[in-house]
């Protein structure tokens, strides 16, 4: 994938070269590919139907089974060269209510999503559900990408044509499906938000200076495809802090979602 200077040259705005290099982080893009009913049990994909131990439920919210949105295998994540503080290997898979679409803020929206992790895919089963309780089945792709910190670069005062230009570059490549790098914002600066509403940091100030101690685990996108739009063509963002993820604890991961 290009890197943003190499867009930022070939649209006339090598001047910010220098400022956006200061805002800049490696991460993943996820690419969709055609599955074609081939993929093993712990392959990296979206949709589908989940692969779980054989003695792991399907989390479910009111008795209602959850949707499988992802499945990451991390040993793809390796493969894909950059350095980065994920496991070198298992399955992360992440789990959402669809149909209720939790926000992430409310303490009652906590059983509308749900991150497993596994550290042996050998030993993981694919599980029959319904249809139409599945998203359509694509193989995920790990690619290197240079993220960007929106927030920051919405921040700055560009001419009104300087301005189009810019987001126009941002809004390339959609849909935005990432793990790590800087999260994609479609409203507010999204760590701010997790700390505050989800880890309960209530004054906003403080709540900012928390935002270091948290990764975008993964960023999933609204996409025709895949039959899913979040609220009004939003984004779901799953953040973890940094000790949990060295600890493993996926099970400590918080989730926004925003939209416009």
């Amino acid at each position: 994938m290009k890197t943003w200077r190499e867009k930022l040259e070939a649209n006339g705005l090598a001047e910010y070269i220098a400022p956006f290099s200061e805002l800049t982080k490696p991460g993943f893009r996820l690419n969709k590919e055609d599955a074609a009913g081939t993929l093993a049990p712990g392959a990296s994909k979206f949709g589908g139907a989940p692969d779980l131990p054989p003695d792991v439920e399907i989390p479910s919210n009111d008795g209602k089974p959850l949707t499988l949105i992802a499945q990451l295998n991390l040993s793809d994540a390796a493969l894909a060269g950059t350095a980065h503080p994920l496991p070198v290997s298992g399955v992360l898979s992440f789990f959402y209510d669809r149909e209720e679409q939790p926000w992430g803020g409310e303490a009652e929206d906590r059983n509308g999503w749900e991150v497993l992790y596994f550290e042996s895919p050998a030993e993981l089963e694919r599980r029959e559900v319904p249809e139409e309780a599945m998203l359509p089945e694509f193989a995920a792709a790990f690619l290197e990408q240079e993220t960007l910190d929106t927030d920051a670069v919405i921040g700055m005062d560009f001419d009104d044509d300087t301005g189009d230009a810019i987001f126009g570059l941002l809004e390339e490549g959609a849909p935005h499906h990432r793990v790590l790098g800087h999260p994609f914002a479609v409203q507010n600066p999204v760590f701010p938000e997790i700390a505050h509403y989800c880890d309960g940091i209530e004054d906003w100030g403080e709540a900012a200076k928390a935002a270091d101690d948290y990764v975008l685990l993964f960023q999933m996108d609204s996409d025709e495809d895949l039959d899913v739009v979040w609220g009004d063509l939003g984004m779901l963002y799953f953040c973890i802090r940094k000790k949990d993820l060295a600890g493993k604890r996926f099970d400590r991961t918080q989730l926004i979602m925003q939209c416009g």
